[in-house]
């Protein structure tokens, strides 16, 4: 009898023309990309695992550094509507995939850093999903990219980063995030550490934002 399909077979976040796109960045920029592989959907899944169509009420969910959009798929299967989803992409050619892929959705080619005045009136930001490789881009650039996440994120907001570092803290997070879940994915390549981040939340805002699922694992 045939086996069904799981959701992580279902959903194949490294399909072969995605390696291909992604070996060519990684060889053109490699600091920028700073994997050979894409995300699993094992990986992908867990990085989308907080969202639902429920989630985003009226705000947006913004995600940093999406490649081939392994994640920006599991994130509309969550129920994250397209129009709500705000996609960046430093590589044109990347971006120009992701606009294939995904036609419905808000996709901006442009450096991560530069996030705030290229989204315009696009607020509030409720979520920020990322894949950046911090570990490999020069610490300035790290630097800027995480004050202008924790400029355009709303309090009480979450933070999702992934790296392949398993041991140790999450480097460049502001001191003041809260981490509110863990968990290491071994079907990767590499294993990947997920971890979910909460901005301080302002008095008077609006009703928190659950991180999904248990605290840290």
């Amino acid at each position: 009898m045939k086996q069904k399909a799981g959701r992580d077979d279902v959903m194949d976040g490294r399909k072969p023309g995605q390696w291909l796109i992604i070996l060519r960045e990684l060889l053109r920029t490699p600091r920028d990309i700073g994997a050979l592989c894409p995300s699993s959907a094992a990986l992908a899944n867990e990085m989308a695992r907080p969202f639902g169509a429920s989630f985003l009420k009226s705000g947006y969910l913004v995600e940093l550094g999406a490649g081939t959009g392994p994640v920006t798929e599991a994130l509309l299967m969550r129920g994250v509507p397209p129009s709500r989803l705000v996609v960046v992409e430093k590589s044109e050619s990347l971006a120009l995939c992701l606009r294939s892929r995904f036609s419905d959705v808000n996709v901006l080619c442009c450096p991560a850093e530069e996030l705030k005045a290229e989204m315009g009136g696009l607020a509030p930001v409720l979520a920020v999903v990322s894949s950046l490789p911090f570990r490999s881009l020069p610490p300035a650039v790290s630097v800027a990219i995480m004050s202008e996440t924790e400029r355009i994120l709303a309090p009480g907001g979450l933070f999702v980063q992934f790296t392949y570092a398993l041991l140790g803290e999450m480097p460049f997070v502001p001191k003041t995030f809260r981490k509110v879940r863990s968990k290491i994915i071994m079907r990767n390549i590499p294993p990947a550490k997920v971890e979910v981040f909460r901005k301080p939340k302002a008095e008077a805002d609006g009703p928190d934002i659950s991180a999904g699922g248990s605290g840290a694992e």
